[in-house]
């Protein structure tokens, strides 16, 4: 049976369905982050998982590492870890960082239900022409929508067609396949999406931690198309997103069925998404700024290839992070893939 689940981006209007092709969509000045920088994913083995997505979408390993898992904060952790093999991985609006921990041992995969809160997907849009969903099917993607021998579920007619689905992981993954994309790229990612018990506390959280306002907000039930993306009758959802520039995050509360509330903090080490990382020019000032809000941050802040990262909670315990680069002109800043637009 194929297992359930609903990601985000459901109903869009057709003049934010163009803006979702866009890449770069706002401009950063005045804000205090300089974008999201990557979308953090536990793997329950690092090889087999690039080998997927590389059949799918252009997966391209700009650094491979392992660290000693003491490298982490304990408190982050379910239990102490020898090693993390991590990849960082670029698409042309973002990164994607991948995490094995113990990578010598393969651990099991993780659907969460489908209610559950937590970061749930990332989206990969994709041009009509040459849907990214065929090759993730082809590659072996667990299909959710009902979408038959289209590219996705068409709900408005707006020329966004949604498929969600998931990978061997059991991790959520959204491609959006678009008929007037404004990029040239085979596919590029959009957003990271959240499933919440309190939409409206989480996206005030939000807003204070990006110092600027949801660039919209929804409220839908009774549309048997959107029943037919998320394979789930009769749903009721409430929905939300916000700019950092190169993405979006997006906020999602399922109201009927109803996301639970969430059962204590979440851990990086557990099959998944983990958390999202902010980049910021002073990680000082940011801390101080996070403090003020009364963001709890979590742990001390660590040294990680050529970063200096800080972790912190959101208020269903969600790990995201902020980090610096510690050399002038990283490669492997968000700056760089801004300017390469």
């Amino acid at each position: 049976m194929k297992r359930l689940f609903l990601a985000a981006a459901l109903i869009v209007s057709p003049t934010l369905a163009a803006a979702q092709g866009t890449g770069i969509a706002q401009s950063m000045e005045g804000r205090p982050h300089l974008g999201l920088h990557h979308a953090a994913i536990t793997v329950s083995n690092i090889d087999a998982t690039i080998t997927f997505y590389s059949k799918a979408v252009p997966f391209k390993i700009v650094k491979r590492y392992r660290v000693n898992g003491s490298a982490f904060p304990k408190t982050l952790l379910s239990t102490r870890h020898k090693s993390v093999d991590i990849a960082l991985i670029e698409m042309p609006t973002g990164y994607i960082q991948l995490m094995d921990f113990d990578p010598d041992q393969v651990a099991a995969p993780n659907s969460r239900p489908i209610t559950a809160p937590g970061y749930n997907h990332i989206c990969f849009q994709s041009s009509s022409t040459d849907p990214a969903i065929f090759r993730f099917m082809a590659a072996g993607l667990d299909v959710i929508s009902r979408f038959g021998k289209a590219d996705g579920v068409d709900i408005g007619g707006y020329g966004v067609r949604y498929a969600y689905g998931r990978d061997p992981d059991g991790i959520m993954i959204e491609n959006e396949s678009l008929d007037a994309p404004k990029r040239t790229e085979a596919s590029w990612t959009t957003h990271i999406a959240n499933a919440v018990h309190d939409r409206d506390s989480m996206i005030a959280f939000y807003e204070k931690v990006l110092a600027h306002k949801a660039h919209r907000t929804i409220e839908q039930e009774n549309r048997p198309r959107l029943d037919d993306v998320a394979n789930i009758d009769n749903l009721a959802i409430k929905g939300g997103w916000l700019n950092v520039g190169n993405m979006d995050i997006e906020v999602w509360q399922y109201v009927r069925p109803a996301t639970p509330k969430p059962d204590g903090r979440r851990k990086l080490d557990a099959i998944g998404y983990n958390a999202f990382s902010l980049e910021v020019a002073d990680l000082k000032v940011e801390q101080a700024r996070l403090k003020a809000l009364g963001v709890a941050l979590a742990g001390p802040a660590i040294k990680l290839d050529g970063w200096k990262v800080q972790y912190a909670y959101d208020p269903e315990g969600n790990l995201f992070s902020v980090q610096q680069a510690l050399a002038a002109g990283n490669a492997h800043s968000v700056k760089r893939l801004a300017a390469l637009k």
